[in-house]
């Protein structure tokens, strides 16, 4: 009855299917997608059937499936497919005229930040704890929380601070851009924020995986490029 967690899957399904029998997930785990299995890679939807197949996997919305989102609702897909959303765009629609508009109501029942066992914070783009964190209960943190900052937050970059006894997760920023000191795109501890991006979209640069960490002992998983 495990736990993991993973993010920024950015249609590489294949990477992802490698990762679940890497993981060896089992009907009795659970497993959490910080968002972003939208655009770049060309098997978005793969990804979304088998998320909705699959019960014990819960998606957090990432700022990908928002711009899908507002998108869909303004009729103006500049700015997504700016952003690499015409290749998930192109796969909607091959599919049953119906399917955008179920696709959107999913999307926008999705979380963008969730709990878990009272010691981790899971969101695609992280928190922004203001001046007065220290005294605030875990409530109060969580209702300051903006949907701009969980989908799109950069500004704690290297200025993290930790919140109790609390662990952040998040993705949104691939960790070789967090620290470029780094030789592989790696899952970063900074203070207790927890960066798990590790750039698995970007598939011409060898540093980058796929990354999945364990919440029960930390253990981290990664599928390399191909």
């Amino acid at each position: 009855m495990s736990k993991y967690v993973m993010s920024d899957l950015h249609g590489e399904y294949d990477k992802f299917l490698k990762m679940i029998k890497l993981i060896d997930f089992k009907d009795t785990d659970t497993l959490y997608i910080l968002g972003d299995v939208f655009d770049r890679g060309n098997k978005p939807l793969e990804i979304i059937d088998y998320i909705v197949a699959h019960k014990n996997i819960i998606l957090l919305k990432g700022n990908h499936e928002k711009m899908f989102e507002e998108a869909f609702e303004s009729g103006d897909y500049s700015l997504w497919y700016y952003n690499g959303g015409q290749t998930t765009h192109e796969e909607i629609l091959k599919r049953n005229w119906t399917y955008e508009e179920s696709l959107y109501h999913y999307i926008n029942r999705l979380k963008l930040i969730e709990v878990v066992d009272n010691e981790f914070i899971l969101s695609h783009a992280g928190i922004v704890l203001s001046s007065e964190y220290e005294t605030m209960s875990l409530n109060e943190v969580l209702e300051e929380q903006t949907e701009d900052v969980l989908l799109w937050n950069r500004r704690t970059l290297n200025n993290e601070k930790q919140y109790k006894n609390y662990k952040i997760i998040c993705g949104h920023t691939p960790t070789c851009l967090i620290d470029k000191s780094l030789d592989k795109c790696k899952i970063l501890n900074k203070n207790n924020t927890i960066y798990i991006d590790c750039g698995a979209c970007f598939t011409k640069d060898k540093r980058c995986s796929l990354g999945c960490l364990r919440l029960d002992d930390m253990k981290e998983f990664y599928v390399k490029q191909f």
